[in-house]
Parts: structure tokens; C-alpha cells; sequence
């Protein structure tokens, strides 16, 4: 079988620190330019190690993600930077949004989520949220919190800090 090579960037120290909390939902409010799109690649691909030695799974060990993001222009900006960390590894299926494991155990499904419906129905072992603070509180506890309830799925919620928003 081939081993899978994703090329993630090295993580800056403030990523570092949101990547090793064992937190199960992780609510990140940071400026412009921190490269939380960056940082949200590698539970998306990779998972992480959770409380308890628990591993909460990213697409390489077969585990269905969601990205999603207010817009399409907002999804496409994590589309092209995971596309660009698979480097050619993922199968990547424009007309379905979504990236594909080549052992066909685990994708990135990525989704607009200005219409919670974009999302409904599904099941995943973890959600980004790409730019939350966008998007209707209703997405987050309607939508999501139920899609990864029946996996114990995680969860990585980003975006920049515009005031007093849910």
C-alpha cells in the first residue's frame, strides 16, 4: 500500500499550542494573517490525540471531515490549501467538493454553511469551521453539534474577532 505524504506547514508556536490541547471542541479567535486555515490542515488530514489517549480521526485514518465556511469564496480558500498539502496524494473531486483518501477510507467534505442545510444529513468525525463568528449560531447547534454527537467527533471553530458576536 502506499504511504500517504501530506506536506503540512510547520505550525508557529500559538498553533502548536491549539494543536496539542486535548480538547474535544476547539474555539480559536485569532487575527488576520495567524493562518488558522493553515493550522485547521492538520486535524483535517491528520486528527489528533485526544483526552485519555483517545484518537479523534482525521481523513488519513478514514475519518470523514467537514470544512466548512460562510461562503464558497471562503470554502475554496481551504479547498486549494489542502489540495495543495496532498500534493497530488488525495483524490480531489471538484463537482463534489470534497477530497478523497486514496484508500477510500476518509474525506474532506467541504461545505458552505450559509445555508445550514449544506450540511444536514450527515455524520462526521470532525467539522472545521472556517470564519464561525459568520455564521448563524443555528449552523453550530442545529447542524453540526449533531453531526459528530454519534462518533464523539471533534470540533475546530476559527475565526477572526469583528466584537461582540455568539
Amino acid at each position: 500500500m502506499r504511504q500517504l505524504q501530506i506536506r503540512l506547514p510547520k505550525p508557529h508556536q500559538g498553533q502548536l499550542a491549539v494543536l496539542r490541547s486535548q480538547a474535544r471542541e476547539k474555539w480559536l479567535a485569532a487575527g488576520r494573517r495567524w493562518r488558522k486555515t493553515t493550522l485547521a490542515l492538520h486535524p483535517a488530514f491528520c486528527g489528533y490525540q485526544g483526552p485519555d489517549g483517545k484518537l479523534f480521526r482525521g481523513a488519513i485514518q478514514g475519518g470523514e471531515i467537514l470544512w466548512g465556511a460562510p461562503t464558497i469564496d471562503q470554502s475554496r480558500i481551504g479547498w486549494r490549501e489542502a489540495k495543495h498539502a496532498a500534493g497530488g496524494t488525495f483524490i480531489f473531486v471538484e463537482s463534489e467538493r470534497m477530497a478523497l483518501s486514496p484508500t477510500g477510507k476518509g474525506r474532506i467534505v467541504f461545505r458552505t454553511l450559509d445555508d445550514p442545510d449544506n450540511a444536514r444529513g450527515f455524520t462526521f468525525d470532525g467539522v472545521i469551521m472556517d470564519e464561525a463568528s459568520d455564521l448563524k449560531p443555528a449552523v453550530y447547534h442545529e447542524v453540526i453539534r449533531p453531526t459528530i454527537s454519534d462518533t464523539g467527533g471533534w470540533l475546530l471553530a476559527m475565526g477572526t474577532p469583528k466584537g461582540h458576536n455568539w
